[in-house]
């Protein structure tokens, strides 16, 4: 009897341990089963864009209906992409917003088809659900380069060369040559690059522009004085005696006269430019006009029939003398 009235204890002692386990057990039932019985069954729709052949960027967008009901936590989208194993992995995510859209941006899919399906994760108030699996077939980016230019702005005096470094990146496995010009440059104004054809194969094409302007020049007043008459007279005057001299034939006395004269007209012609570039110098110049120019570099690759150009603009702020010449800055930016 005594024995038996130890058992029962024992064995009451043990049921009111295990009460504890066993609510906690029925609750998270209860909880699991109510939150199951009171969410809406939604259905995601999964709907891609194109691929664009130029940057290799694929759109994923979704719908999920009905719209979560709580904005605040409207549950997210996961992204997967089924591989060749069988094997899903994801390609990002996206949070859904109030009306049960999400879209996600892939920067870039190996070309060719991919299944691509969308697993929304569900809230509350509405149940998780899966799209159907999409193909969306990715092409590959075509080769491709860009233009950049430091300094963008260069601020110079009439007269003063600037320089400016240009760098050629390639993308997508870009593997040419790529020629450099530029445009849009004021009066007086030239400009080169070195290299002006850049061998770019899968690395950074590097080369340098100057810049050259035009000071501005005016009249130098008289630097020279010398004699109009030993430049215009002497010479033909000698030849001119030696041939009366020598001459004894009528006919070479009148050719040694005729080549006098000649000598003479043109002596005096050359003396006349000669002394007004010594006393009164070169003709004026103005320089590079002062004002804003917009500089274009371009980049331009050929490739069989095809060719691609690129540009890059330059600001170009000239401080000169010459107020009067500013027709000449084009001020047409890279389109």
């Amino acid at each position: 009897m005594q024995s038996a009235s130890r058992s029962i204890l024992s064995s009451s002692r043990w049921s009111f341990r295990a009460l504890p386990v066993v609510a906690a057990v029925l609750a998270l039932a209860s909880a699991a089963f109510g939150q199951s019985s009171t969410a809406v069954p939604t259905t995601t729709t999964l709907t891609t864009a194109p691929a664009s052949s130029a940057s290799g960027k694929t759109t994923l967008t979704v719908h999920v209906s009905p719209a979560p009901q709580s904005a605040a936590a409207a549950g997210t989208v996961t992204f997967e992409e089924t591989d060749s194993s069988g094997q899903p992995h994801s390609l990002g995510s996206a949070f859904v917003a109030a009306d049960g859209s999400a879209s996600l941006t892939v920067p870039a899919l190996p070309a060719g088809v991919h299944a691509v399906r969308a697993v929304y994760s569900g809230t509350e108030s509405s149940a998780a659900s899966t799209s159907a699996p999409a193909g969306v077939t990715a092409e590959a980016a075509a080769p491709d380069f860009s233009l950049t230019a430091v300094p963008t702005t260069l601020n110079l005096d009439a007269g003063i060369a600037g320089s400016v470094a240009v760098t050629i990146t390639p993308s997508a496995g870009f593997n040419n040559y790529v020629a450099l010009s530029c445009a849009g440059l004021p009066l007086f104004t030239s400009c080169s690059f070195l290299p002006s054809n850049v061998d770019v194969t899968g690395k950074n094409g590097l080369s340098t522009m100057t810049l050259n302007t035009t000071a501005p020049s005016g009249n130098t007043g008289a630097l020279r004085h010398d004699s109009g008459f030993v430049y215009c007279f002497l010479l033909p005057g000698a030849i001119g005696l030696l041939g009366l001299a020598f001459g004894r034939n009528r006919g070479l006395r009148m050719l040694a006269m005729l080549c006098v004269v000649g000598s003479l007209i043109g002596g005096a012609s050359s003396c006349a430019q000669r002394y007004r570039y010594l006393n009164y110098g070169p003709t004026p110049n103005l320089g590079t006009p002062a004002g804003e120019s917009i500089i274009r570099i371009y980049g331009t690759a050929v490739n069989g029939a095809l060719s691609t150009s690129k540009c890059f603009q330059v600001t170009l702020n000239m401080t000169s003398t010459n107020t009067s010449g500013t027709s000449g800055n084009i001020l047409t930016p890279c389109s």
